[in-house]
């Protein structure tokens, strides 16, 4: 425990002092912002209008755009968290220091989760609050919401941190994990026209269909839970044998 608490908070250091984590902290929250009260969510049969269009005290346009807003924000947060690590050589460093692989991997996993997690906490209670100013607002269904957004967070960092784990540089970290999640995203939209087993397949493999299902609409499923602690493991698990394996490459 003590070695995750350690790799956590430099980890978090790192994080918070990172302009490029700055700058696509703000620009991803402005997008999200602009979205609910201008654009709405138009894509697919989930399609719905922006606040000002629908004028309805509901996030729900803004929880159906949390897919994508994770698609690139988790992304920047993860893609130097490994990759950075072996272009400047430090990896060989971290990786003789008395610590397991599994306390490295946890400790930088639950760093950029909570960053993820906070920095959506802060970009959805603001929008809440106005849109409560404006008519009386579900917040069982905001509160739900929040707390199905900080699973699916857990499963985007995951899968971020093993690209960046495979990866030697940081953009092809954040082109891999994009556009894995990009592609976990896309395929939920065409889960109702796909035949059968297909449509079964897109619906387990995708992380966005587990959030908007039941998360984004208040509701906390057990079984949805459990598919996000499996992805989180999976992925996690991922990025420690390549970790491992560099070890004692």
């Amino acid at each position: 425990m003590r070695g995750i608490t350690a790799v956590f908070r430099r980890e978090w250091s790192a994080a918070v002092t990172s302009p490029v984590a700055w700058v696509a902290t703000v620009l991803a929250v402005l997008g999200l912002h602009a979205a609910f009260f201008f654009l709405g969510f138009p894509v697919g049969d989930r399609a719905l209008p922006s606040f000002w269009v629908g004028r309805t005290a509901s996030l729900d346009a803004l929880f159906a755009w949390i897919p994508v807003f994770f698609a690139v924000l988790a992304p920047a947060l993860t893609m130097a968290s490994w990759a950075e690590e072996r272009r400047a050589g430090t990896d060989e460093i971290l990786l003789t220091l008395p610590v397991k692989t599994r306390a490295l991997v946890a400790g930088k996993w639950l760093a950029a989760w909570v960053l993820l997690g906070a920095i959506t906490t802060v970009a959805v209670l603001p929008v809440a609050f106005a849109v409560d100013s404006v008519g009386p607002l579900d917040w069982g269904t905001v509160w739900g919401g929040l707390i199905g957004a900080w699973m699916f967070a857990a499963a985007a960092v995951a899968l971020g941190l093993a690209a960046s784990a495979l990866a030697r540089e940081e953009l092809v970290a954040f082109l891999l994990s994009a556009a894995l999640l990009f592609g976990l995203w896309s395929a939920g939209l065409f889960v109702r026209v796909l035949p059968g087993h297909l449509a079964e397949v897109a619906w387990y493999a995708s992380p966005s269909l587990h959030f908007l299902d039941s998360g984004a609409r208040g509701v906390i499923d057990a079984r949805d839970a459990c598919y996000f602690l499996l992805f989180v493991l999976a992925g996690l698990s991922v990025n420690a044998a390549v970790v491992e394996g560099r070890r004692y490459g």
